[in-house]
């Protein structure tokens, strides 16, 4: 009997899939039936790995991904393993590009938490300026989190505002309608922030050691050693960038995907168009040429703002190192020739 489950892991050819429990009259939000479970694709759900793949929307290891809504049935065969004979559509999907492939971190996410800090690690903008660029193009929310201002010490050992560069960045992103939440998370969410991640799905970007891991034990009230994403294949924890799904079981309807070890977010899978779009202050201005590249096309309001100081020089310098990426030639991994995905 088929059923319908959200993709919760992705471990090679087999995922981890929850099982949505039956809607009980009278209450809202979704529940989960019990735990994970192991599920493995059927058909043309199963990536062919000697099929000739060409570009960035072609290099996937997988064609689902964490935050999909399948349709499962029992193996015969397997009794411990569902098989997933379909999928829905996707309404968004958030992306990467990584040593040469695009990486699907998670899809149908109502939301996207960018996560930076001032201090241990600094405020790193190019990070941020891609993560903010990515969910931009696909159309979801977004906030942006920085954390460890405790780490700040103004006179005589007293709390301090954050660096003056720092906070023209901050200023000027919620001037566009990004909303920057100043956290010192170690000693738990601001009200604010608490309030705001009450239900929805959302993914969370950020390097390591900017309080990821801090984030999800205080938003969840859980501990991560505890409910840590360990696969079901071989029982080992994640080590990799592959994303990975939490959820309280007080409060199934609030669900957090984090992408464990991430040092980097490329923007090498999105063609210059597309990239212009991820930058919705630039295009809001009217230009002369629909298509503008702003950059030494006549005519261009976005090059005029710049000048006039209505856009701030740091926009449009991690814009335009973004456009250079466009084209450039990376490496495969290894893994992709003995894969067969390149020849």
């Amino acid at each position: 009997m088929a059923a319908r489950a959200l993709v919760a892991g992705v471990f090679g050819a087999y995922y981890h899939v929850l099982p949505f429990a039956e809607p009980v009259a009278g209450e809202t939000g979704r529940r989960f039936l019990g735990e994970r479970f192991k599920a493995k694709p059927r058909g043309k759900l199963r990536i062919e790995y000697g099929e000739k793949n060409a570009g960035y929307n072609k290099l996937r290891e997988t064609l689902l991904a964490i935050g999909d809504t399948v349709e499962i049935e029992t193996d015969a065969h397997n009794p411990d393993t569902y098989v997933i004979t379909a999928v829905d559509p996707r309404r968004n999907e958030i992306n990467r590009a990584s040593f040469g492939r695009q990486q699907c971190l998670a899809a149908n996410v109502d939301g996207v938490l960018v996560m930076s800090s001032v201090r241990s690690p600094e405020f790193n903008l190019g990070f941020v300026e891609r993560c903010l660029a990515e969910v931009q193009i696909a159309g979801a929310d977004v906030i942006l989190i920085v954390n460890k201002f405790d780490l700040l010490k103004g006179a005589e050992g007293k709390p301090a505002d954050t660096d003056a560069a720092n906070e023209k960045i901050f200023a000027y992103y919620e001037k566009i309608g990004v909303p920057v939440f100043r956290e010192s998370i170690m000693g738990g969410l601001s009200p604010q922030l608490r309030a705001r991640l009450t239900k929805g799905t959302w993914l969370l970007l950020g390097q390591s050691g900017t309080g990821k891991s801090t984030l999800l034990n205080k938003t969840l009230g859980v501990d991560l050693q505890s409910v840590g994403e360990v696969s079901l294949i071989d029982k080992g924890r994640h080590t990799t960038t592959n994303p990975a799904l939490y959820y309280g079981k007080a409060n199934p309807d609030l669900i957090l995907i984090d992408v464990p070890g991430l040092r980097e977010f490329g923007m090498h899978h999105r063609d210059a168009q597309a990239i212009r779009l991820g930058f919705p202050d630039f295009t809001e201005l009217q230009c002369r040429f629909e298509n503008c590249l702003h950059l030494k096309e006549p005519g261009c309001a976005v090059k005029a703002a710049l000048e006039a100081g209505d856009i701030p020089e740091f926009r449009y310098r991690c814009y335009v190192s973004m456009l250079d990426t466009v084209g450039e030639n990376f490496k495969p991994r290894k893994g992709d020739y003995w894969r067969g995905i390149r020849k």
